[in-house]
């Protein structure tokens, strides 16, 4: 065992702290059950010996009576034992599963880019599983079988020690044999996970993009890549199986060949009269009770081959950064929504992902309170990696995002977002009513009067349960307006001093657009509004319009302003109206 592995061990074995009282009940029951069985083979040699073999019914009752009472208060301290390691092994299971969904939810945003849901979940439901292993009765058995074993090794020596030195030469062939078992199944474990890993990534894929393997015919293509995916996953499992049964098989034959010669040399004694009839039942027992335990400590690090390397992964996945870990936690700026105006500032801003390309370059702009600003400009040329950043998903590489003159970085990312609704051209509606997607983080009153600010309450209050009414995975019961609508709605809802906006519009009617349009510049909207757009009535009527070309800012000015001096805004303009003009046909 590496020291990297040695290390996560420990980890894992830290799970079992906040349950060490129930622990240490379970430690007594079992030391207590050990007791009992290591008198039981006693009584047993005795019955054969006094009662049996000499006919004495009296005491071959009293000792019968006396061992089923024993058996069944082993029995219930079995079960007593299973209530409290089923429970350890549930909570365990449960807590890790917590911390791993708590986790994920505070990972950059950057980590879900180059991962998908299915991938991420067959992992960490993979890894606990593995890890709660360490919970069943077997990590408890071997803790406790030690006990066993030295009881175990005092009776066989009492009985003879010949016989006990014979008991006592499996161990270091078992040993043998696990540790090479274990290093076996070990690197055919990784091997499935890693197989597993890749067919969860895969599946999330093809199904999010279940649309075009239909709308391209390539169902039997996919078919077949399902097939060579499984096919390796379904070679290590057999393998893994085998493996097991092989270990077992070791363990049985030796145990067997254990048990075969003790007979022979047993009866051997009985003729010679050197050992007693019950005296050999007895002694077999006793072998059982240190083999067993021998071969359970032994196979403990056999099934751990299975939970290192999940652990490992799992406490390597609970370590990435996230969006919370930052130099400025302890000293981060708290404050609340009444205490900021609004206004922002970006000075001199660069970004680009892991070192390549840079998308943006020193950007410096200014936006008071109450200002709507639009952002314009060709694909690519960092509109959405912009907001990204305003957003703090992302973090400039050089240069600052202020609000009210404070580095937003410095700030608390709760308290921040707090202050920043949006609806992005990605939205996404939960699989709810229509009532608790709009009400996120909103009162009752507030559902309806931002419904009605958005105009989704007409079309709401036609629908049969109105906004009662279940939208569906991602608004799938929904057109794309009405979806547009509602995202808008729950973004007017909330309480917030900067209203984000990205392509917020486009799936409109031009009566609603018309409508929204209208809210924005009313004197009674005094959020900071940024706008990306194209459509021109909305260029119109904001008070600046910020050009981005190829990662930097090319102009910014009045919509009048641009159209007479900028070509490329000219350009954008008219492109994007040839384009709705070619759509309303």
């Amino acid at each position: 065992m590496t020291k990297q592995d040695i290390a996560t061990l420990k980890k894992v074995l830290t799970l079992f702290v906040p349950y060490r009282k129930k622990i240490a009940v379970i430690m007594i029951i079992m030391l207590v059950s050990a007791g009992i069985n290591l008198l039981i083979p006693q009584i047993s040699k005795q019955m054969m010996d006094k009662g049996i073999l000499e006919k004495n019914v009296l005491l071959v009752i009293q000792f019968s009576i006396a061992t089923l009472c024993l058996t069944l208060l082993d029995q219930g301290l079995g079960m007593l034992e299973t209530k409290y390691r089923a429970y350890i092994n549930s909570l365990m299971s449960y807590e890790l599963s917590k911390k791993a969904f708590k986790h994920t939810l505070k990972l950059k945003i950057k980590y879900f880019n180059n991962t998908n849901f299915a991938e991420v979940m067959s992992n960490i439901n993979t890894d606990v599983s593995n890890i709660a292993k360490v919970s069943d009765r077997g990590t408890f058995f071997m803790i406790t079988q030690v006990f066993r074993i030295i009881g175990g090794i005092v009776g066989l020596l009492l009985i003879d020690w010949k016989l006990t030195i014979i008991v006592l030469s499996i161990i270091p062939l078992r040993y043998k044999m696990v540790k090479y078992l274990a290093k076996k199944r070990r690197d055919m474990f990784e091997k499935y996970m890693e197989y597993n890993r890749e067919f969860s990534s895969w599946y999330g894929d093809t199904i999010s993009g279940v649309k075009e393997i239909k709308l391209w015919g390539i169902q039997n293509r996919k078919v077949g890549e399902f097939v060579r995916k499984q096919r390796g996953i379904i070679k290590i499992n057999v393998g893994l199986n085998l493996m097991d049964k092989l270990n077992e098989l070791s363990e049985n034959i030796i145990f067997q060949v254990i048990i075969s010669g003790l007979y022979i040399l047993g009866v051997n004694m009985i003729l010679k009269d050197s050992l007693t009839v019950g005296g050999l039942f007895a002694f077999l027992t006793y072998s059982v009770y240190v083999t067993a335990p021998v071969s359970a400590i032994l196979n403990i690090g056999y099934n751990f081959s299975n939970i290192i390397p999940s652990a490992k992964r799992l406490f390597e996945f609970l370590e990435m950064e996230c969006e919370y870990s930052s130099s400025s936690i302890g000293k981060e700026i708290r404050f609340e929504h009444t205490d900021v105006n609004g206004n922002i500032k970006f000075d001199n801003v660069s970004f680009s992902y892991d070192n390549g390309k840079q998308l943006l370059k020193n950007i410096n702009f200014e936006v008071k309170r109450g200002d709507k600003v639009a952002i314009i400009g060709t694909n690519g040329s960092g509109k959405s990696t912009l907001i990204n950043l305003l957003l703090r998903f992302y973090t400039p590489q050089s240069g600052k995002i202020l609000l009210d003159g404070i580095d937003i970085s410095q700030t608390n990312l709760k308290d921040y977002r707090k202050l920043v609704s949006v609806v992005s051209q990605d939205l996404y509606l939960f699989n709810t009513t229509i009532k608790e997607n709009i009400g996120i983080s909103a009162q009752k009153a507030e559902i309806y009067i931002a419904a009605k600010e958005s105009t989704a309450h007409e079309f709401v209050k036609a629908l049969p349960q109105q906004y009662d009414t279940v939208v569906g995975r991602n608004g799938a019961n929904l057109s794309g307006g009405e979806k547009q609508k509602i995202a808008l709605a729950r973004a007017l809802a909330k309480e917030a001093r900067i209203l984000v906006l990205d392509e917020a519009t486009s799936n409109c009617d031009v009566e609603s657009e018309l409508h929204i349009n209208e809210l924005l510049n009313s004197k009674s909207f005094d959020k900071t509004v940024i706008l990306v757009t194209h459509r021109l009535d909305i260029l119109k009527g904001v008070d600046r319009v910020i050009i981005l070309d190829n990662g930097g800012i090319y102009d910014i000015g009045t919509h009048d302003e641009l159209y007479h001096r900028s070509a490329i805004y000219k350009g954008i303009i008219n492109a994007n109206g040839n384009a709705e003009r070619k759509n309303a046909v």
